[in-house]
């Protein structure tokens, strides 16, 4: 028997002796007299007399604590193989569509610096029927509307929402936008679309979010993006909608503003029908990158808004991890206006990035396509293997990893539980004591 290579025991500042184990993620409290004897078996489990207490024994291998001398690594390579096996799926296609690059909008961290271009056509819209069509194996089709601003293209999305239905697909939408195009008609076909999720951004209050997230005349778009997403949610819609704040060293005190205004307003249905969550900007490359976050800021930015004001901002506990982004599915692209496909939405616009095109099977730039499926996957890194928060990581932003392979970089890609996970277990416990409290009272 050996300590598992995915335990993390520490002394909190306020509640003692905690325990928490990565792959099983069983977490507890101990006594110090049971902290004590748990330090001792950390050092040599087999040469520790369990006899007089056997339940001690049980307890730690249940939790996944102490493990077979070939378990971690056997975890490890059954969680590698459930990875790669959701990855390689062909059961289900995620398209990520951009009905157009233009956008009413000109935010100032916006990556699509190019926003020209045509719309997609009525021949392009085609062509995306007939390439989805040649995914046999396919049984659901998983879309979302991007752009640009994809409510600039709402004739085309209808289009083609009309051809999935007469192909009887099981499909379902999600719309990002940016909210500000939002009429009566939209809002009452949003059900009949199969868009059972909006995304819209607010980056702050009026004065921040008017400053970051303007038209391209310069006008503000905060009133106007409240009072549609009153009309959404005051709507027959049946759908979510996620509030998106892009969070930077400039806007990080607004979070909580966006967060009170929306739960205030929509006290019966927040956390149900509608939700805040923190979207981060990263700044490589960025004249303002200094004002960006990196994950280390990240998780302290969640540990601060869950101590100062009492909102988890994002889960204060390290779940096991989902199985990656479009980048490091095989069934899963990004298609732009002109038919032209991605496997990341940041790379829309950027011609050295194209992988292929939905009417050319033939002639794709497969070398680009396994650097990110196979090259830059967080499963063939060794440093990865060893680390302790494989079961909780799908290896960060894998357009990152992508970048640092190609150019040698060295940029981030860690969770943001990395530098902080013994603070926002500390504040995950205590969030779970007052639940507790509160139903028995």
């Amino acid at each position: 028997m050996k300590w598992s290579r995915y335990n993390r025991l520490f002394k909190s500042k306020r509640n003692g002796w905690l325990l928490y184990n990565a792959a099983a993620g069983s977490f507890l409290q101990l006594s110090d007299q049971a902290a004590e004897a748990v330090l001792c078996i950390k050092q040599n489990p087999d040469a520790y007399d369990f006899s007089e207490q056997p339940q001690l024994y049980l307890t730690l291998r249940h939790l996944g604590c102490i493990v077979e001398d070939s378990q971690d690594d056997d975890f490890y390579n059954i969680l590698k193989m459930r990875r790669l096996t959701a990855a390689y799926a062909a059961t289900s296609l995620l398209l990520t569509v951009a009905i157009t690059r233009n956008c009413n909008f000109a935010c100032s961290y916006c990556y699509e610096s190019n926003r020209t271009g045509k719309p997609m056509s009525h021949e392009t819209a085609q062509k995306l029927l007939d390439f989805i069509a040649m995914h046999k194996k396919m049984d659901k089709l998983n879309i979302i509307w991007y752009g640009g601003e994809p409510l600039l293209g709402i004739e085309r999305i209808r289009e083609l929402d009309a051809k999935f239905k007469e192909a009887n697909y099981d499909y379902t939408a999600m719309l990002v936008t940016n909210g500000s195009l939002f009429d009566d008609s939209i809002i009452s076909d949003l059900n009949m679309l199969h868009i059972d999720r909006i995304q819209i951004t607010l980056d702050g209050c009026k004065e921040t979010h008017d400053s970051r997230r303007f038209q391209v005349d310069g006008k503000g778009t905060f009133d106007r993006i409240l009072e549609n997403l009153n009309k959404i949610m005051n709507s027959d819609y049946k759908g979510i909608v996620q509030i998106r704040v892009n969070v930077d060293m400039r806007n990080k005190a607004d979070y909580i503003d966006v967060y009170r205004l929306i739960k205030e307003q929509y006290t019966d249905t927040y956390g149900k029908r509608i939700f805040v969550y923190p979207g981060f900007v990263k700044g490589d490359g960025h004249p303002d990158a200094s004002c960006f976050f990196d994950s280390s800021l990240t998780g302290k930015f969640v540990a601060d808004i869950a101590r100062e004001e009492g909102v988890e901002a994002m889960s204060l506990f390290p779940h096991m991890a989902s199985y990656g982004c479009t980048l490091t599915r095989h069934n899963a692209y990004v298609v732009g206006p002109d038919g032209e496909l991605y496997k990341c939405w940041d790379d829309i616009g950027l011609p050295e990035m194209v992988i292929g095109h939905i009417d050319d099977f033939t002639n794709w730039n497969m070398s680009l396509y396994a650097r990110g499926m196979v090259g830059a996957s967080y499963l063939e890194s060794e440093e990865c293997k060893n680390c302790f928060y494989f079961p909780v990581c799908d290896g960060g932003c894998h357009k990152i990893r992508l970048r640092n392979l190609m150019d040698k970089g060295n940029r981030d890609c860690c969770s943001y539980f990395r530098d902080h996970l013994e603070e926002l277990l500390e504040l995950h416990f205590e969030q779970k004591q007052r639940a507790q409290k509160t139903e028995h009272v």
